[in-house]
C-alpha cells in the first residue's frame, strides 16, 4: 500500500481516547451515590442504566484506543497493511458495526489475516 496520510484530529484523539474513562468513573460514582441516597429506584435500574452507558463509553474508548495508535504509530509498520482498507479503519467500521465485543474480535482477526498470501479489498 503507498504512504498513508495520518487523518486523526486532536479532537478525535481527547473525545475518543481520554474523556470516556472519567466519565465512566463518574456514571458509576453517581449511581452509587443516586441507590445510597434515594429510596424508592430500584437498585436494577441504576445498574441498568449505568452498565449500558459504560458500555456505549467503553466502544468510544476502544475506537479511541485504535484512533492513538493511527497517530502515533510509526509510518513503516502502518504502510505494512496489505488490505484496504488499512486494519485500523477496519476495526473502527467494525465496532460501530457489530459493537464492541464483536467488532474487536472480526478487527482482531483481520490483523492476524494481513500477512502475504492475503490482501485486496475487505470490508467489514
Amino acid at each position: 500500500m503507498q504512504g498513508q496520510v495520518r487523518e486523526i484530529r486532536i479532537r478525535d484523539l481527547i473525545v475518543y481516547g481520554i474523556l470516556p474513562l472519567p466519565l465512566i468513573a463518574g456514571i458509576w460514582l453517581v449511581g452509587c451515590l443516586v441507590f445510597l441516597r434515594i429510596e424508592g429506584i430500584p437498585h436494577h435500574a441504576v445498574y441498568i442504566v449505568a452498565g449500558v452507558l459504560t458500555y456505549l463509553l467503553t466502544k468510544r474508548f476502544a475506537i479511541g484506543l485504535v484512533l492513538w495508535y493511527k497517530a502515533f504509530a510509526p509510518m513503516d509498520v502502518r504502510d505494512a497493511c496489505r488490505f484496504t482498507p488499512t486494519c485500523s479503519t477496519y476495526m473502527i467500521m467494525a465496532i460501530n458495526k457489530y459493537g464492541l465485543i464483536i467488532g474487536v474480535l472480526k478487527g482482531t482477526c483481520r490483523i492476524l489475516r494481513c500477512r502475504p498470501p492475503n490482501g485486496g479489498e475487505d470490508y467489514p
